[in-house]
């Protein structure tokens, strides 16, 4: 874990966890099988994302984390850092999810591949700017956006990203999302 300055956010995962999980490295672990068979059970049953709401958003985190804190699918109420990385403050997570959800439904179709790349990179970031989970934030939103572009006809491969590379391109779409266009350009393909 470690990965959040602000607001003791480790100490307050293992103080709130549902299996009274007493360290970092129990929780992570933990935290990453019980996703794994949240995620593969969206999967086996067909549980595709149809709408792109704020509640389908916050439903999936739920869904996702259910088995483990009892935050899932609400929006925090502390302020997070990681690294340089401020994301959105507290207070304004539910007027800048309004927006961004709103954006989100009136996309209008993409011409191209590349359009497509331009605009997943966009609102994969503004998401991860919005970050407003306290836990659980890019797989939720690596999920929704995987659907969000399926439902346009593209396939998105993230399983294909470099790991490096990808958090790399994360930390620069804070100021430039060129380098996660260019990673969405080389693993989106139309539905065939």
């Amino acid at each position: 874990m470690g990965k959040y300055s602000d607001q003791n956010n480790d100490e307050y995962l293992l103080e709130t966890n549902l299996l009274d999980i007493k360290t970092y490295d129990e929780l992570e672990e933990a935290e990453a099988f019980v996703f794994s068979l949240r995620a593969a059970e969206l999967e086996r049953e067909g549980l595709m994302i149809d709408t792109f709401t704020e509640d389908t958003f916050k439903r999936l985190h739920y869904h996702l984390f259910q088995d483990i804190y009892p935050f899932a699918g609400k929006y925090r109420n502390v302020q997070l850092m990681k690294g340089n990385t401020r994301f959105c403050q507290a207070q304004f997570i539910e007027q800048y999810s309004k927006d961004l959800f709103d954006q989100l439904n009136k996309e209008p179709a993409w011409k191209s591949l590349e359009e497509a790349a331009a605009r997943l990179a966009y609102y994969k970031s503004e998401f991860n700017m919005l970050h407003p989970f306290r836990e659980g934030n890019g797989r939720t939103i690596r999920i929704f956006i995987w659907a969000f572009a399926y439902s346009r006809g593209i396939r998105w491969e993230y399983e294909k990203m470099n790991r490096d590379g990808y958090l790399t391109a994360m930390i620069q779409s804070v100021t430039n999302n060129e380098q996660l266009r260019s990673i969405f350009l080389k693993t989106i393909s139309y539905l065939k």
